[in-house]
């Protein structure tokens, strides 16, 4: 084994007093290098020191500005000073309350400006929103708020308001009574007294529990006949349909931007009244009734009653049909976006077919015709009118009087015709015969509402009958002969 000289000794010694030199300067910066970054992470944001580094001025303005992020938002605040310690405190004061209090309330405190006040909703206040707003027809739209106006109203127990004099104090009769206003007069002022105190009412009366005692209240008021509280039970529902709607999400996208609705929303758990069958059930025999119609109607109320039964229009389609919407040499009526006329849907818009002797009944009107419409009226028609009204009012009153005479009861006797041609073409050509000429969206509709059996269905056992002759009682039955009325006798309008 060879010696190490002394100077070999030496040096190796300096080596390895280099070596330690150097790795104890490295493990040092690596210490300082921790005690530095901890220092910079000590620092709280509660602490001034911590926005020292996070304030800045945009742009070429002389102020300072902060931004902060926080549970997932983030806002700027300006902070009003060009000295940066002033500015690091005015942010550390403006992320403490963030943290106290969150972002809308610190928002409202330190950018007021931004911040688009809020309020609740009175029903006045959300008609106006969602006039302003959505799309819905003005008649549509006046229909909503009558049916959640009389609904509000009769929870609230609202009724007529008193009359007032020049000082707003309440008018008296001679026994010093108070005189009222009925809220069905809008001459007098009683409508709109009326409408102003409903209006007034905040949204939040309608409650689940409130609109429930008011649908049991409804149907209560009808009594006990049953067929009366089915009646009820099914204006109930069309009430409550109606003015929900105002409240669905698509209206809400922008009538609620700014205005704040009651959480949960009105009529938000309420159950529709069950309604009853809508089965149309015919009591009506359509061919002594056109028999009836062609010996003693004239004129347009004829002409009504032929687009009505043997068509199947619509009141409204009837009422401002125009003779460019008749084609004479296809033999159709189309039902179409008018001038004048919007129809009731997208699947209302159709053809439908003519009976041979119907076009030619239509030809003859055509050439005597004044007008652009098929039914003749000294009433123009209106074209954004908020309520429904009709130029030929006239003549659909001059109808339902004779079809009352003629057994024909329902609420909508002209609508009864169109009904009845429904349950006609389902019995002898099938529900998607009925379901086109009568432009329903969805079969469905066919189905619940205008269907009918025309013919009669028995098993035939009554011919095993053979009843012995004690059990027979003879009757005469009078045969009824045919409308024969003189032409004077007609009806014309």
């Amino acid at each position: 084994m060879n010696a190490i000289s002394p100077g070999e000794t030496a040096n190796v010694a300096t080596v390895h007093a280099n070596a330690s030199e150097h790795i104890i300067a490295h493990e040092n910066g690596k210490i300082a290098h921790g005690l530095h970054t901890k220092a910079k992470k000590a620092v709280p944001k509660t602490a001034a020191a911590y926005w020292i580094n996070k304030v800045h001025k945009p742009g070429d303005s002389p102020h300072f500005n902060v931004q902060m992020h926080y549970r997932g938002e983030r806002h700027r605040f300006p902070l009003e000073t060009a000295e940066k310690t002033a500015a690091a405190e005015k942010a550390r004061e403006r992320f403490l309350y963030l943290v106290a209090h969150g972002w809308p309330a610190t928002l409202a405190h330190f950018k007021p400006e931004t911040v688009k006040q809020k309020r609740p909703a009175t029903l006045g206040e959300w008609m106006e929103s969602v006039k302003a707003s959505s799309e819905l027809s003005p008649s549509t739209l006046t229909t909503y708020c009558q049916c959640l106006r009389q609904i509000a109203a009769e929870i609230e127990e609202i009724g007529d308001q008193p009359a007032l004099d020049e000082n707003g104090t309440p008018k008296r009769d001679k026994k010093r009574r108070i005189v009222y206003l009925s809220r069905f007069d809008y001459r007098a002022g009683g409508r709109d007294a009326w409408t102003a105190k409903v209006d007034a009412l905040p949204l939040s009366v309608l409650t689940a529990a409130a609109v429930q005692r008011w649908k049991v209240k409804y149907t209560a008021k009808a009594g006990n006949a049953p067929d009366a509280r089915q009646r009820a039970a099914n204006s109930a529902a069309t009430l409550l349909r109606c003015a929900r709607s105002l409240f669905s999400a698509k209206i809400r996208k922008y009538a609620a931007a700014e205005l704040t609705l009651p959480d949960p929303l009105p009529f938000a758990g309420v159950e529709l009244p069950k309604k009853g069958s809508t089965t149309y059930q015919s009591k009506i025999d359509a061919a002594t009734l056109i028999e009836s119609a062609n010996a003693e109607l004239e004129g347009e109320v004829f002409k009504v009653f032929c687009l009505g039964l043997l068509c199947g229009l619509r009141k409204r389609e009837i009422d401002l049909l125009m003779w460019q919407q008749v084609d004479f040499s296809k033999g159709v009526i189309r039902l179409e976006r008018t001038e004048f006329f919007e129809p009731k849907s997208e699947e209302s818009i159709g053809e439908v077919d003519l009976d041979p002797e119907l076009l030619t009944l239509l030809q003859g009107w055509k050439a005597q015709a004044s007008g652009a419409f098929v039914i003749e009226s000294t009433r123009k028609p209106k074209h954004a009118a908020s309520r429904t009204n009709y130029r030929c009012q006239m003549h659909f009153e001059a109808l339902y009087a004779w079809l009352r005479k003629h057994g024909i009861t329902a609420r909508k006797p002209l609508h009864e015709l169109r009904k009845e041609l429904g349950a006609i073409l389902a019995s002898t050509e099938g529900i998607f015969a009925a379901k086109s000429m009568l432009r329903h969206a969805q079969i469905s509709t066919t189905a619940a509402y205008y269907t009918d059996k025309k013919r009669r269905i028995t098993a035939g056992l009554g011919a095993l009958l053979t009843p012995p002759a004690s059990n027979v009682i003879p009757g005469e039955f009078a045969h009824t002969a045919p409308n024969t009325k003189p032409k004077a006798e007609r009806i014309k309008a």
